[in-house]
């Protein structure tokens, strides 16, 4: 049975006994990845696994490493909460101590999580241990990208695959410590056993390994709005599984940070963006410097906005709503149309290019999405769509072959809650809301 087989079998059996972590698992994809050096890894709603190690190491601790995974995903580690210019080893470090102080991680796969070895304060968050980590990094170890450096000139050598005596987090590794890479004629993979340990090829140290953990990590607010609903659904059942009490409170308190809309805006903004390159001697080429002409790129976006004017949106609703399309003109947009919508267009397409402090209301009937539905597709000069609306009408149809882009940005979280999870099983539409305490 290959690594990908043993992984599916024990997906199922989380079908009964795990509801939580099953429900995580099917919402990533499993990828084979021959070329990491590490047993697994998560980001970008797949998470990718090395059979050249799992295939040597027992059911038991493969079943541990992917609870470890499906444990980063729930407290959002790989897609929220991260510095800027974050060190990537560190961050996978400070992941490992957030989930060894709250879980009791088998001895076989803790001695290959890095940093649960070292003696920190108990009870914090990601967050903390990570600056924690970071404050104790000396500075001659540090490179501008956070990653840890060798200061030893024999490490510099071609070939030598040693890793510094204070590597933490390596206990488990066999193989000795001058790790002479170049007098070995095996790959530079990392290999396991059957209790889970698992030993550096040439030119693989442990901050390497802990960078590759975390190198998929990056912002992804639909991401944690996804897991957001797998453990309200869990809260609400009172359905954990076998996920412990000081872990459940660790996960419910992460649904305390709010997914940020301008976010979302930016990301729809830049998803849809029409760039027109020009070469210019102003700008120094990014791999050639001034010796090569850079390039400077003019924003072209063309971006219909559909206003829901129903009769269910409040005054206030349509006062928040304006408030952002306001904001949109600071993301670089170059121009929006704005349409106004009940259960049907209600006047002309309103052509925007600057900011308005006012506004003229129309409409106030009942509501149908489908109108502005048909006015984009029949029009594809827009590179996207992005409705304001409480949610409260039935889905529309999208009847075009070419790709869309559509952004739902609701007016509360209450309305988002109650009608996201129709919205989301639309190709290609994403969802928001604007938190009412603005």
């Amino acid at each position: 049975m290959n690594a990908l087989d043993r992984i599916k079998k024990i997906g199922e059996r989380w079908f009964l006994t795990e509801p939580l972590l099953f429900a995580v698992y099917c919402s990533h994809v499993f990828v084979e990845n021959n070329a990491i050096d590490v047993p697994m890894r998560t980001g970008n709603m797949k998470v990718e696994f090395a059979p050249k190690i799992l295939d040597k190491i027992a059911d038991d601790v493969l079943a541990e490493y992917m609870k470890i995974e499906m444990f980063r995903i729930l407290l959002k580690h790989p897609y929220q909460r991260q510095p800027p210019f974050a060190a990537k080893a560190l961050l996978t470090m400070a992941s490992n101590i957030t989930i060894a102080d709250v879980y009791d991680v088998s001895p076989a796969v803790k001695k290959q999580m890095s940093g649960t070895e070292q003696k920190l304060p108990g009870g914090l968050c990601f967050e903390e241990y990570y600056n924690l980590l970071l404050q104790n990094t000396t500075p001659d170890s540090e490179t501008s990208g956070g990653e840890p450096q060798q200061s030893d000139d024999k490490s510099k050598q071609e070939g030598n695959g040693s890793s510094d005596s204070d590597n933490a987090g390596q206990g488990g590794e066999s193989g000795g410590s001058s790790g002479d890479g170049s007098q070995s004629g095996d790959s530079n993979g990392s290999q396991g056993d059957s209790n889970g340990n698992i030993s550096s090829g040439a030119g693989n140290s442990q901050e390497q390994r802990d960078s590759q953990v975390s190198e998929l990590w990056e912002e992804n607010e639909e991401a944690c709005c996804s897991i957001n609903e797998f453990i309200e659904v869990a809260t609400a059942s009172n359905n954990w599984g076998s996920v412990a009490g000081k872990l459940q409170g660790l996960i419910k308190a992460s649904l305390k940070v709010d997914m940020d809309y301008r976010k979302m805006l930016s990301l729809f903004k830049t998803s849809v963006i029409s760039s027109k390159r020009r070469l210019t001697r102003m700008r120094p080429n990014r791999r050639f410097g001034f010796d090569a002409m850079g390039s400077r790129y003019e924003l072209s976006t063309n971006l219909l906005i559909a206003v829901d004017v129903s009769g269910s949106v409040t005054d206030r609703s349509l006062q928040f709503f304006f408030s952002v399309i306001n904001r949109l003109f600071k993301y670089g947009v170059e121009k929006l149309d704005v349409l106004q919508f009940d259960d049907q267009i209600q006047g002309e397409i309103e052509p925007l290019r600057k900011a308005r402090k006012t506004v003229k209301i129309m409409g106030r009937g009942g509501t149908s999405f489908q109108p502005a539905a048909d006015y984009y597709c029949e029009h594809p000069e827009y590179d996207g769509l992005i409705y304001f609306t409480d949610g409260y009408a039935p889905p529309p149809v999208f009847n075009t072959k070419r790709p869309i882009d559509v952004l739902w940005v609701i007016c509360s979280r209450q309305c988002y809650a109650e009608n996201s999870t129709w919205i989301r099983k639309i190709k290609r539409n994403r969802v928001t809301f604007i938190p009412r305490s603005e």
